[in-house]
């Protein structure tokens, strides 16, 4: 009798818990330009102190080395969103990998939202999914603008193949046999 009263109620909050889709957190990154497509993922928000609340010309959301490819092949990109003011390379990205280094202008690619009081302000950088067109230019030739396209596409969430949902609640539903089973033969 137990079993049953605890299949009873494990089966629908079973069936609950695979139903929620998951949230999808971070956001792939495609950005096309100068000769290469450079692939990467990155946190869809990220919050740090507010560093021109304190008096600094800028906000930047250094994330320093991440994992990618370049043109299909694995390499380290290091990457430093410049999102305040009063500075020589505002709203830009730093973004260099082995063999180049790109400052490329940010389009409406962020949105930015303070919170606490001042001098204790947060900030937080939260990505726009989208396709954006923008200029970005070589370290080693500032001169030379080239168009850059940037794709951000929030990650897929995770969601369980029927085939388990169906694995699972079998199990679920077979328990209470068992172990009736194991009861009447002992």
């Amino acid at each position: 009798m137990r079993s049953r009263l605890f299949c009873i109620v494990l089966l629908p909050l079973l069936v609950l818990a695979l139903a929620l889709p998951a949230h999808a957190d971070m956001d792939d990154f495609s950005i096309t330009g100068g000769g290469a497509t450079i692939d990467f993922s990155l946190p869809a928000t990220t919050t740090q102190p507010c560093f021109s609340c304190l008096g600094s010309s800028n906000d930047q959301f250094n994330f320093g080395a991440v994992t990618g490819t370049v043109n299909g092949v694995s390499q380290s990109i290091h990457l430093n969103f410049v999102v305040g003011s009063g500075c020589a390379e505002c709203q830009t990205i730093l973004l260099n990998y082995s063999s180049s280094s790109w400052t490329i202008d940010l389009p409406v690619l962020y949105n930015l939202a303070y919170s606490g009081s001042s001098p204790n302000q947060d900030v937080t950088l939260t990505f726009v999914a989208g396709d954006h067109t923008t200029a970005g230019y070589s370290d080693s030739q500032p001169s030379d603008l080239l168009p850059f396209e940037i794709k951000v596409t929030p990650q897929a969430a995770a969601t369980p193949e029927p085939a388990t949902i169906f694995s699972l609640i079998t199990a679920a539903l077979a328990l209470p046999l068992l172990k009736r089973r194991r009861a009447v033969t002992s």
